[in-house]
């Protein structure tokens, strides 16, 4: 997704949201028209047992597209973490607001495992990085 500004940083976290909302309804029509299963509709969620981390945390700089699922579910997010629901709006353009105007936010935790990188805390972090068009993101991984 293309990131647009404006020079108004609050009407672009705004205009991001609302791009990012758009992506996921379409989507979800084009997996509607072409009578897909929607099994992809949120993130992966890893097992429990296996979301326990292992050694020490590091921190890291992390590939967004190897960020493959959350530890937790969540209804909030599809499986490429676009929002799916007004819920996180508020929450979302803060955050948007934050990276449009250079703040620092603190880095995301993740979990590795073979298949990639499971979130257990900055879904949201995770979503405006990948709307905004980011190729990575700085994060706690152990």
């Amino acid at each position: 997704m293309l990131s647009y500004a404006t020079g108004m940083p609050t009407i672009d976290a705004h205009e991001d949201f609302v791009r990012a909302r758009r992506a996921h309804r379409i989507r979800r029509a084009g997996s509607w028209l072409a009578r897909r299963p929607r099994c992809g509709d949120h993130p992966r969620v890893l097992a429990e047992s296996a979301a326990v981390p292992r050694g020490a945390r590091r921190l890291e700089v992390i590939r967004l597209d190897q960020i493959v699922g959350t530890v937790e579910p969540s209804l909030h997010f599809d499986a490429r973490f676009r929002p799916t629901s007004a819920h996180v709006r508020a929450r979302w353009e803060r955050i948007a607001l934050a990276h449009r105007r250079g703040t620092a936010l603190p880095p995301i935790t993740v979990v590795k495992r073979s298949d990639g990188y499971y979130v257990v805390d900055g879904r949201h972090r995770v979503s405006v990085a990948l709307a905004l068009g980011h190729r990575e993101i700085e994060a706690w991984a152990g």
